[in-house]
């Protein structure tokens, strides 16, 4: 069992390796912000100048194979053996032509027409070698409608419609001179006597059944470049208009968070924060909390105390990327939280005050129950309340354990669970100690 565990675990890993390989050298938006008009068109002629090297490859493949089966002929080696320089050659000028300036958007448009140029062209130029031998004909005609494919993955319909009818008029000329040999089949014969024995002969047929197909694929990868076309710009249109109301967004999230922290200082003095989180801790302990909710617990107590990570971060997003959106998400929810335990902060000192200037009514009672009424959040506003009432502030004088302690068996405690409350009055000399000792 564990021998194939170990056999599909690295099953996974060779698939992930593959998947990672193949979007570092073939993946369109590797790394790219779509947005970029000319990134993106870097970005592709990388990708086309890396499938034209594959290209190269397999037309030198196929050379040597049909070395291999014309052993007698010295040209066709020789052919051969200058495809490797030539290829190389080719593939170096792409290289440095794409990677002149990645930034120019007119030297990445030259690039691209050079690669479409190319693609074509030696498309016929291996047809023009095979076109003689009857079981590579075939394979080397369909090498025409790669090209347009491969032209169409730019999702450019200018530069495909200008590929076609480039394409489009030397495979008419392959027709006529290389196919079928047009000069044999006339014969010394005038125009005017060729063309009607022409267009009856099966030549002609097959011709226009050729250039007929062509024109219906071209058509098809037409349409599927314009869809591509037209839902890459709503897409990126999409991002633009997401990106500016993100931004937005996160300026206003900045700025209420500065205001929230700049007016909130009182309620994140660290003395105050780590002695709510030791008796909180405590009293989570007696209230019979696991130790999975109870560091919890202990993270939300003083998680308030981390504002200045995000306190001028969401204002200095300039750029924005996939590390960008994950640091953005990470801050937005840290700050969540630290609102949250403000909240609970000022839900505290909000009792204390309705206790001291004795306004704590039954309204009162039911708004301050809606707020955060789960356990954990009790736990902490109950020792921190605790902890208020025996400090000094500015609307009141430190009392004694004694006087809080009579507070919370009489009205303070209306505001927590009953069994909580309980617990802590049992526990109070503790709680006392741990105050007087801190």
């Amino acid at each position: 069992m564990a021998k194939d565990k170990a056999k599909k675990r690295k099953f996974w890993d060779l698939k992930s390796l593959g998947n990672d390989i193949f979007a570092k050298f073939f993946g369109f938006e590797q790394g790219v912000d779509i947005t970029n008009d000319v990134a993106v068109l870097f970005r592709r002629n990388v990708v086309i100048k890396n499938i034209i090297f594959l290209s190269n490859i397999m037309y030198t493949v196929i050379l040597i194979i049909l070395s291999l089966s014309t052993q007698d002929r010295v040209s066709d080696w020789v052919v051969t053996v200058l495809a490797f320089p030539m290829t190389y050659v080719i593939n170096r000028m792409l290289n440095k032509l794409i990677h002149l300036d990645p930034e120019d958007k007119t030297k990445q448009n030259v690039a691209m027409y050079v690669s479409a140029f190319y693609i074509f062209f030696s498309a016929i130029l291996i047809y023009a070698r095979l076109y003689t031998h009857e079981y590579f004909e075939t394979g080397a005609y369909i090498l025409m409608y790669y090209a347009v494919v491969v032209i169409s993955l730019y999702q450019e319909k200018k530069l495909l419609s200008s590929s076609f009818q480039g394409l489009l008029a030397m495979l008419t000329v392959i027709h006529l001179i290389w196919t079928y040999n047009f000069h044999g089949l006339v014969n010394g014969q005038t125009i005017l006597e060729f063309l009607p024995s022409f267009l009856r002969l099966p030549e002609f047929s097959d011709i226009l059944l050729r250039t007929l197909l062509f024109i219906l694929f071209y058509f098809v990868v037409y349409a599927i470049v314009s869809m591509g076309q037209y839902m890459q710009e709503e897409r990126k249109n999409e991002l633009i208009k997401r990106r500016q109301v993100q931004n937005d967004f996160s300026h206003i999230v900045g700025d209420l968070f500065t205001v929230v922290f700049s007016s909130s200082y009182t309620l994140m003095e660290k003395r105050h924060a780590y002695q709510v989180q030791q008796m909180s801790q405590k009293l989570a302990d007696y209230y019979g909390l696991n130790e999975a909710e109870i560091q919890k617990l202990n993270d939300y107590a003083m998680v308030h105390l981390q504002y200045q990570e995000i306190k001028h971060l969401l204002n200095d997003i300039n750029t924005y990327d996939e590390k960008t959106y994950d640091i953005l998400k990470e801050q937005t929810e840290l700050g969540s939280r630290i609102a949250k335990r403000i909240q609970l902060a000022q839900k505290c000192e909000d009792i204390a005050r309705a206790q001291i200037e004795d306004i704590a009514n039954e309204k009162f009672l039911k708004e301050m129950l809606l707020i955060q009424p789960d356990i954990q959040a009790q736990i902490i506003l109950l020792c921190d309340l605790y902890i208020t009432m025996r400090s000094h502030r500015s609307y009141k004088r430190p009392m004694a354990h004694s006087i809080v302690l009579k507070l919370f068996q009489q009205e303070l405690g209306h505001f927590f669970d009953y069994d909580l409350k309980e617990r802590f009055l049992k526990f109070n000399d503790e709680f006392s100690e741990m105050y007087n000792n801190f």
